[in-house]
């Protein structure tokens, strides 16, 4: 039972969840429970503590993805040794106005993935930028993927092309903050003398379009290595970009699912499409195939989201019935716990990507009997799963990024999920 002590306590975490939204993470929740006495620490106060926050309007979520090695090192296995002969870069130097021309025409994609990261640079750098033009400052390069001819993908300089589009095709940004053409604070790109407006569309420009005959795995490379915005791009927001059509749709269309979002607790954040790779990994171990991973975990969601593409690949409608059908099944197996490391503590961990895709893909395979009797045993299927992750061996295969450690990881679930089956049946167990 909850002391008064306690609920004071409880009373103050709503007041910072209320400012908050009526949101509060399960990191403050967890670590407010870790600080109780020892004789306060039972699963009756626990969940006494769960059910008050909630009935005061808290919402608790958990923000985290669990940062292990099971992805590799990010720059020695971002890609595998390719034949640079097969990189076609193009290097050209033009003037912005042919820039400007294709920004008119539609001919640059500013509605990528990243789209919303447009415009995060104030009125007064973007002017600042344009200043630079008249003074006859060169400008950084600019890198494109040109695989499309008739819509160039920016790799790298989409501020400064939203600033440039903003100001002489919009005709909408007014001249701030000026240094040295302080006579011009104000003025839009139509109301500046001739002389002015031909010397920003005959600023000469570098451009590095980066050709079609480039294999995607490169491109997604130097997507990673080049880009230099204000905020850096994740690998799911590069994949968007790159793999355009069904793949995209479908990631964002099943990450808005409710049962997504209430196995993984509400703790896959969106603005950075992390609820969309948890998607693409569900997609690559359950229907790609894992006998596809060769040890670069980058290498296999890019095929992954490759495959999506593909006309025949799976049918819609088969994918979101089978992916809603597995996410119900971990929360209702596994609850609050679901695909997460277990402990004796109890404290609910982050979500872990290896223990994810190695439940999903147990899951997917197993028939409507299977997944009836762990719902039926979830509590020695909580056990058992507890005891894996006590294992240093399985811990072990849970951070290595290697194709042996990956293919380990669905064995040892299949297995324990099999073995709690098989007992049942053999027990003569009924529903």
């Amino acid at each position: 039972m909850l002391t008064a002590a306690i609920k004071e306590d409880l009373d103050k975490l709503v007041k910072i969840g209320i400012g908050k939204g009526g949101i509060l993470n399960d990191m403050m929740v967890s670590n407010f429970y870790a600080m109780l006495s020892s004789s306060a620490k039972t699963e009756e106060n626990y969940n006494e503590m769960m059910r008050y926050l909630e009935n005061k309007g808290i919402l608790i979520i958990n923000d985290g993805v669990e940062a292990d090695d099971s992805d590799g090192d990010t720059e020695a296995s971002e890609i595998r040794p390719f034949d640079p002969s097969k990189i076609d870069i193009d290097m050209k130097t033009m003037e912005l106005s042919s820039l400007i021309s294709r920004i008119r025409y539609g001919e640059v994609n500013l509605n990528t993935a990243f789209q919303r990261k447009a415009g995060l640079w104030p009125d007064q750098k973007k002017s600042q930028l344009i200043e630079s033009m008249l003074l006859r400052i060169p400008l950084p390069a600019f890198y494109f993927d040109g695989g499309d001819s008739d819509n160039w993908l920016i790799i790298d300089g989409l501020q400064r092309i939203t600033s440039i589009k903003e100001f002489v095709v919009d005709k909408k940004l007014e001249l701030t903050g000026l240094e040295f053409f302080k006579d011009l604070e104000g003025m839009k790109f139509s109301e500046l003398p001739r002389m002015f407006a031909r010397r920003i569309e005959e600023t000469n420009i570098i451009t590095y379009i980066v050709k079609s005959g480039t294999p995607v795995n490169v491109k997604y490379n130097i997507f990673k290595r080049i880009n230099t915005g204000g905020l850096e791009l994740t690998p799911q927001e590069i994949r968007h970009a790159l793999y355009q059509g069904k793949a995209a749709e479908m990631c964002k269309m099943l990450a808005g699912k409710k049962e997504f979002k209430t196995a993984t607790s509400y703790s896959l954040r969106n603005d950075r499409m992390q609820d969309q790779e948890f998607v693409l990994r569900f997609v690559a171990v359950c229907y790609y195939g894992i006998d596809k991973y060769e040890g670069v975990p980058d290498n296999y969601l890019n095929g992954a989201m490759e495959f999506l593409n593909q006309e025949n690949s799976v049918d819609r409608e088969e994918l979101e019935r089978s992916f809603v059908r597995v996410m119900a099944a971990a929360e209702k197996i596994m609850g609050k716990y679901a695909f997460r490391k277990l402990a004796q503590d109890g404290m609910r961990r982050p979500i872990n990507k290896a223990i994810y895709e190695a439940w999903c893909r147990n899951l997917f395979l197993l028939d409507e009997e299977g997944l009836r009797i762990l719902f039926v045993q979830k509590d020695k299927v909580y056990k058992e799963f507890m005891k894996m992750c006590q294992s240093d061996s399985f811990l072990a295969i849970l951070k290595a990024s290697d194709k042996k450690s990956f293919g380990q990881r669905f064995i040892k679930i299949e297995k324990m999920m099999g073995e709690i089956i098989d007992d049942y049946k053999n027990s003569g167990g009924k529903f």
